[in-house]
């Protein structure tokens, strides 16, 4: 997977239900089940070309809601975060005993729970 396409489709996770019920479906088909634009257009009784419009107006009503947003952006700065204190908790955990080294167990256990 392209980057790009795994940037729209991690915006598509998060802002997909705010595109027009044809503009997510296209989407969905387009880059989720890797159908082509003419694909797509047989099936919905379309042009290629009115499919290609859908997904690029789709695509850019994705990435600007992300630069007013910022949810996507503060999504992996969260992650990258839990993953950083996850790491120095298990360093912790593993060079200690006794009352810190529960504690750093408790704070693994947590993270892993927020990871889900």
């Amino acid at each position: 997977m392209s980057d790009k396409t795994f940037e729209l489709t991690l915006l598509f996770d998060f802002f997909g239900d705010l595109l027009t019920e044809k503009q997510r479906e296209y989407f969905e088909l387009y880059y989720n089940d890797d159908l082509s634009l003419s694909e797509i257009a047989e099936i919905n009784g379309v042009s290629r070309q009115g499919i290609r419009d859908s997904l690029l107006r789709a695509e850019r009503y994705l990435k600007e809601l992300e630069e007013k947003t910022g949810v996507v952006k503060r999504f992996r700065e969260l992650r990258d975060a839990i993953s950083e204190i996850e790491r120095d908790a298990a360093l912790l955990a593993d060079s200690c005993d006794g009352r810190i080294k529960a504690l750093a167990d408790s704070i693994l256990f947590r993270l892993q729970n927020l990871k889900g």
